[in-house]
């Protein structure tokens, strides 16, 4: 008995985790590391995070707007994936939203002097797990 309540209880976890990892918004990013100094080229999609071409000790930042529709909080956290998450952080992760409000999430890229020349690129997952206490 207790084993069936167990695996009862692990299949809902498992539909809840998969049901979030569904419904996550999913963003690829990139950026092309160039030589030379100062080079910045942006590249202006909003389907992805692109970071265009920069040169080393180059920066810049993108965003993602987010906002509550509904009249529940939701737990807000992004996941980096890939060879261009060591190079990326974000600004704000783990937060709560609350109902009707709007945010952005800030991604600051920084490429270090000794990053190789090449394009590095991954995934952020933005999860929202509605906030029940």
């Amino acid at each position: 008995m207790i084993k069936k309540i167990l695996i009862v209880i692990g299949i809902i976890i498992l539909i809840i985790v998969i049901s979030q990892v569904v419904n996550a918004a999913k963003y690829k990013m990139t950026v092309n590391v160039v030589e030379g100094e100062n080079v910045l080229g942006v590249n202006p999609t909003t389907e992805k995070l692109d970071f265009g071409d920069l040169s080393r000790n180059g920066g810049m930042t993108r965003y993602v707007n987010l906002s509550s529709g509904g009249n529940t909080s939701v737990y807000v956290t992004a996941i980096k994936f890939g060879s261009i998450s060591d190079l990326v952080d974000i600004s704000n992760n783990n937060f709560v939203l609350e109902p009707g409000k709007e945010t952005k999430l800030a991604f600051d890229i920084y490429i270090p002097p000794s990053a190789e020349t090449k394009t590095y690129s991954g995934w952020v997952w933005i999860f929202r797990i509605p906030k029940l206490f």
